[in-house]
């Protein structure tokens, strides 16, 4: 089978592995080359080059070269793009040293003719994607901004880090993660694209939510007016009783994970915690929680699952959207005061606190609403998502 025709090669010398190129090295300049006249004449030379090869089959690739010689051409003679360009490309290649070579290889630039050429197999699925930029990192990996080469998609990239990757449980808990999220088609839950190992490392490409957590939020805007509070309750609710309709039980519902989009839509994440059903196709026939084990967020906890994680049901959500409701309208959590151990013993013994002792705007029908998601045993709490929906929409969820 013949290679694919590479005409970054065979035109213009620039090797695979520098594919797709920036813009000075598609004009075969030096880095961050600032002599408008040597830029000028590097982008003549180039076009002229690629204009008198405009023959035969060939001639749409000599097209989509030109257009990528202008585009740079026009760029690094403006002092503004160009100024722009700069910190972008030089955030780029910084984020690519700290990602390690699957980056490095797949994020250069969005487009590419070789590549679409060749479908981008040559460098995995990665290759299809521009890294942008970083968004977070955590002890489990890093999350990035990437933009799909051809589609212009804007997307997430989760790589799950080296440490993680030497511990069989936290890439359990990740393919867990993955195969979840896979079988997911709902508004209030990220949409997952594609998955795999690259280069010794997980990753997971998703549906990038262009806002920011609701802990972020609250503590950049303050706490939220009631009806603001309830319609992400709300979102939040449905998210979780998709889930739930499927045997999984999230786990770890608080604030930081409830994404807000920039038009109020709220997106569930954070299920690397999340139990599945025993017997259930993604269960796997293996528990990742031994039992007796307790996990989670202890501010957002409920006292069943302090006590054993792996025994929890609907329900232990129920309890931690409450809480979060209270963050929401408070800043904090209930018994968040307290330290760690105490606010554990505090969820399953302390009296409940009142939404309308920190908030009396707040109706009491729906102080009343509170109360039964925080109840401390879960056979008094609401049954299902659906019920605490119901018992919501009344005040505005």
């Amino acid at each position: 089978m013949a290679e694919p025709f590479d005409p970054y090669y065979k035109w213009l010398g620039i090797p695979p592995d520098e594919q797709p190129p920036h813009f000075y090295r598609l004009l075969g300049l030096r880095l961050f080359e600032d002599n408008h006249e040597v830029i000028e004449h590097a982008a003549d030379r180039q076009m002229a080059h690629v204009r008198s090869l405009q023959i035969g089959q060939r001639f749409r690739w000599t097209q989509q070269l030109l257009n990528e010689l202008a585009a740079a051409r026009v760029c690094l003679l403006s002092p503004q793009s160009k100024a722009a360009y700069d910190a972008q490309l030089q955030q780029r290649r910084a984020i690519q040293a700290a990602a390690g070579p699957q980056v490095s290889e797949a994020g250069r630039s969005v487009g590419g003719v070789a590549d679409a050429e060749a479908g981008g197999a040559s460098a995995g699925p990665l290759a299809a994607y521009v890294f942008l930029e970083r968004l977070a990192e955590t002890r489990s990996g890093e999350l990035f901004k990437v933009q799909h080469r051809t589609m212009n998609r804007i997307a997430a990239v989760k790589l799950l880090g080296p440490d993680a990757m030497q511990q069989p449980e936290a890439v359990a808990r990740f393919h867990r993660t993955v195969q979840i999220l896979a079988r997911q088609s709902h508004p209030n839950l990220v949409a997952a694209y594609e998955a795999g190992l690259y280069q010794g490392r997980h990753f997971l490409i998703m549906e990038y939510v262009e806002g920011g957590d609701l802990s972020t939020l609250l503590r950049q805007q303050g706490r939220l007016d009631v009806q603001r509070a309830l319609h992400y309750m709300a979102q939040a609710a449905r998210g979780l009783g998709h889930l739930h309709g499927q045997g999984i039980v999230h786990r770890n519902v608080k604030p930081a994970n409830l994404l807000v989009d920039r038009h109020d839509v709220v997106k569930v994440v954070g299920l690397g915690l999340a139990r599945v059903a025993p017997g259930s196709e993604l269960s796997g026939g293996n528990e990742l929680t031994q039992a007796g084990q307790h996990m989670g967020t202890p501010a957002f906890m409920s006292p069943e699952q302090a006590l054993d994680s792996n025994r929890v049901d609907p329900r232990a959500d129920i309890y931690s959207l409450g809480c979060t409701l209270y963050a929401a309208l408070a800043l904090s959590a209930p018994y968040a005061d307290r330290p760690r151990q105490q606010q554990v013993e505090a969820h399953r013994t302390a009296p409940i606190p009142s939404l309308r002792a920190v908030r009396p705007e707040v109706p009491e029908g729906l102080d009343r609403v509170f109360q039964r998601m925080l109840a401390k045993r879960p056979e008094d709490r609401f049954e299902s998502m659906e019920e605490v929906l119901e018992a919501l929409i009344p005040h505005g969820g």
